[in-house]
C-alpha cells in the first residue's frame, strides 16, 4: 500500500454548527514530476469564506515520508454554497517549484475526489522562461502550462474511490520511454501530434520528470485537461502552451505504445522509483558535451553547441551544472566559443574552462565564479599568443599552485603544454612538444599524453604516442610512457600522485609511475579500440570506449593484461559515444558525446559497485 497523508477531515463550517455532515471533499495532490529530485516539500494552504482553515501545513516528501498521490479531506459546512480555495505548494530545497489553486465547494451528499497537479509545465522553472505567460495572477491559476480561471464545479467532479486513488500501480516511466519516438506531424499552430491508437506521450526534458537510461521524461495523462487529449480527427491535441517556440527549442515530445507493462497514463498515476542500479541520464538532449568534473555538490559540463558546417561550431556552447542527484541543468555560462575542458577550483569557489575558439580572437582560458556574476577570460587569445604561434586550446587541469593547459598541433603550429598561476598573471610554456592532448594534475604534478601523429586520420593508431610527467620545481618532464598507441585521458590521484593512468585508443589501459618509464598494460583488446576518457578512487581505475560504447572498470592493483574481454568488465553498455568521465565517492559520471552539434548527447550516472 502507497503512503498517503491523511489529516483528520476538517470541517469548513463555523463553530458551534449543528446540522449533520454528510458530504466531503477529498483533495488528491499529484504531479508528473520525480520525488524527490524535483520536489521535496509541499504545502497545503486552504481557507473557506476568507478564513483560513489550514495556513502553511507543510510535509516532506520521499520514501520514508509522504508519498504522491496524498489526500486531505474537507467536510462540508452548514452552507454548503460557500466557496472554498485550496492552494498547493511544491518546494525543492526551500524554493518554491509549482502551485495550483482551485475555487470550489464541498458537495453536500457525497464524497468527491478533486485532483489537484503539480505539474512541469506549471514549474517556476518554465513560467519564468522568454515567452511563458510567466508567474500567474492572483485571480487565476496555471493549468498545462497556461494562466486559467481556478473555479471548479463540484458537481462535475467523480465520487471518490480510495483504491482508484491511493492503491494505483506506478508508472515506470523509464521503461515505457525505452524505445520512444520522436511525435510525428507535429503542428505547431493547433499544438497537435499524429499517433496510432493506444500511445502514451511524453515531454522530454534536459533534467526534470523520471529519468532512466535512455532520458528524461514528464508523462502527459491521457484524456484529461493537464495532459493531451484525442481529437474527432485523430489527432492528439497537447497542452498549447508546448508549442511556443522557446519551449520547443529545449523540449521534445515523444510517443510510445501501451502494452500490457505500460498501460495508459492516467491522472494520478504514481511514478515508479529509479532503478539506481542501471545507468541513469542526469541532463538529457545535450548538443556535445565534451568534459565534466564533480564538486560543489554539483555535476559540471561544457556543451560545444550546434555545428555552424562541417569543420566548425557556431559559438552558442554553454558551460553547465546540475546537482549530482538530478533536477534542472543550470546554465553558468552561454554563447561560448566551443569550450572543451573544464576545471574546478574549489579554494576559490569557481569554474574554469578551454574555449577552442569559433571565429578569430575567441580563443581563450575562461573562468566563473560559482556564487553568480558573469563568465569572463583568464587569459584571452592574445595573452596565449604571446607565449607563441601554437594550436587551439584542449585540455586543462589545476592543482594548489598552478594551472595546466593544452593546445594542440594544427597547420604550421606546433603543440603546447601551458602553465599559469592561479590568478593567470604569470604564465609560461612548459613543453613544447607535438600533439600535446589531454592533461591531469595533483598536489605536485602535471601529466599529459601526447597522441604521436601529425593530422591522423580518425581512425588511424600508431605507436608514436608518449606520455609525460613533470613535477613541481622541475624544468624537464619526465618521459613515462613511450610507444603508446595513441593515448588520450589520463588520470592522477590527487592524494597520492605516485601512479599515472592512461588510456591508449589503440586498445590499452595503462598504469605507470610519475618519475620513471615503467608502464604496464592492465587491460588490451586491440579488437576493440576506443578506450577515451579515464578516472579513478581509492579502489578503481573507470573508462569509457567511445567507439564500443562501454564503461568499465578494474581494480587498480590489477595484474598486467588482466582478461576483460566481452563485457565482463563493463559497468554499462549501450552508449552513445561516451566519452569524459569522473568519479565521487557513491557513483560514477560520464558524458555521452552523442552526434556533433545535435542534441542527443547526454551527461548520465551509475552507483559505484561494492569495493572489489
Amino acid at each position: 500500500m502507497r503512503r498517503s497523508f491523511w489529516l483528520t477531515a476538517l470541517a469548513v463550517a463555523s463553530a458551534g454548527c449543528s446540522a449533520p455532515v454528510t458530504g466531503e471533499l477529498m483533495v488528491a495532490i499529484q504531479t508528473d514530476m520525480a520525488v524527490t529530485k524535483d520536489l521535496d516539500h509541499i504545502e497545503l494552504h486552504v481557507l473557506s469564506g476568507g478564513n483560513p482553515v489550514i495556513s502553511g501545513a507543510r510535509y516532506e516528501l520521499g520514501p520514508k515520508h509522504v508519498a504522491l498521490p496524498a489526500t486531505q479531506g474537507l467536510l462540508v459546512s452548514e452552507d454548503p454554497s460557500r466557496e472554498i480555495s485550496i492552494r498547493v505548494r511544491a518546494i525543492r530545497h526551500d524554493r518554491p517549484r509549482v502551485e495550483h489553486t482551485v475555487l470550489t465547494t464541498v458537495p453536500s451528499d457525497r464524497v468527491a475526489t478533486l485532483w489537484v497537479p503539480l505539474h512541469f509545465l506549471c514549474s517556476a522553472d518554465e513560467a519564468s522562461r522568454p515567452g511563458a505567460p510567466g508567474a500567474c495572477p492572483d485571480d487565476l491559476t496555471c493549468v498545462a502550462g497556461a494562466c486559467r480561471d481556478p473555479h471548479v464545479s463540484s458537481a462535475s467532479l467523480p465520487d471518490y474511490v480510495e483504491d482508484d486513488v491511493l492503491r494505483r500501480a506506478c508508472f515506470d516511466v523509464p521503461r515505457c520511454f525505452q524505445r520512444a519516438d520522436p511525435a510525428e506531424d507535429l503542428d505547431t499552430a493547433g499544438c497537435t501530434i499524429a499517433a496510432g491508437d493506444d500511445v502514451n506521450v511524453a515531454i522530454a526534458t534536459e533534467g526534470e520528470g523520471a529519468c532512466g537510461a535512455a532520458g528524461c521524461f514528464v508523462p502527459l495523462d491521457a484524456q484529461s485537461d493537464f495532459g493531451w487529449r484525442r481529437r474527432a480527427d485523430g489527432r492528439i491535441a497537447l497542452p498549447e502552451a508546448l508549442c511556443s517556440p522557446e519551449r520547443l527549442a529545449r523540449l521534445g515530445v515523444v510517443t510510445s505504445p501501451v502494452t500490457a507493462e505500460c498501460p495508459t497514463k492516467r491522472i494520478g498515476d504514481p511514478l515508479c522509483a529509479v532503478d539506481e542500479s542501471q545507468p541513469v541520464v542526469l541532463a538529457a538532449r545535450q548538443r556535445s558535451p565534451i568534459a565534466l568534473a564533480v564538486g560543489e555538490g554539483s555535476v559540471f559540463w561544457t556543451e560545444q553547441g550546434a555545428l555552424s558546417g562541417p569543420d566548425g561550431f557556431k559559438g552558442d556552447g554553454a558551460v553547465k551544472r546540475i546537482p549530482r542527484e538530478g533536477g534542472a541543468p543550470e546554465t553558468l555560462a552561454s554563447e561560448q566559443a566551443a569550450p572543451r575542458h573544464l576545471a574546478l577550483d574549489g579554494a576559490n569557489g569557481r569554474v574554469l574552462w578551454t574555449n577552442r575558439g569559433a571565429g578569430a580572437g575567441k580563443a581563450a582560458l575562461m573562468r566563473r565564479r560559482l556564487g553568480g556574476g558573469d563568465a569572463g577570460a583568464l587569459l584571452n587569445e592574445q595573452q596565449l599568443q604571446e607565449l607563441g604561434p601554437w594550436g587551439t586550446l584542449e585540455g586543462l587541469a589545476m592543482n594548489d599552485e598552478h594551472l595546466f593547459w593544452t593546445q594542440l598541433s594544427g597547420t604550421g603550429m606546433r603543440g603546447r603544454v601551458g602553465r599559469a598561476s592561479l590568478d593567470g598573471q604569470a604564465r609560461a610554456t612548459v613543453s613544447e612538444r607535438l600533439f600535446a592532448n589531454r592533461i591531469a594534475a595533483a598536489s605536485n604534478v602535471a601529466c599529459w599524453t601526447e597522441l604521436g601523429q601529425d593530422d591522423p586520420a580518425p581512425d588511424a593508431v600508431d605507436d608514436k604516442g608518449t606520455v609525460w610527467c613533470l613535477k613541481n620545481g622541475e624544468t624537464e618532464p619526465v618521459k613515462v610512457g613511450e610507444r603508446q598507441r595513441k593515448p588520450y585521458g589520463i588520470a592522477l590521484d590527487a592524494r597520492n600522485a605516485r601512479e599515472v593512468f592512461w588510456v591508449n585508443l589503440g586498445g590499452e589501459v595503462v598504469r605507470g609511475a610519475v618519475d620513471r618509464s615503467a608502464p604496464e598494460v592492465i587491460f588490451e583488446d586491440h579488437d576493440h579500440p576506443g578506450p577515451y576518457g579515464i578516472a579513478l578512487d581509492d579502489d578503481r581505475v573507470y573508462w569509457t570506449n567511445l567507439m564500443q560504447g562501454t564503461v568499465s572498470a578494474l581494480p587498480r592493483d590489477a595484474p598486467p593484461r588482466s582478461d576483460c574481454r566481452g563485457d565482463r568488465c563493463a559497468l554499462a553498455t549501450g552508449q552513445r559515444r561516451p566519452g569524459a568521465i569522473a568519479v565521487d565517492a557513491g557513483a560514477i559520471y560520464w558524458v555521452n558525446e552523442g552526434s556533433p552539434g545535435e542534441a542527443n548527447g547526454a551527461v548520465a550516472r551509475l552507483a559505484k559497485p561494492p569495493p572489489p
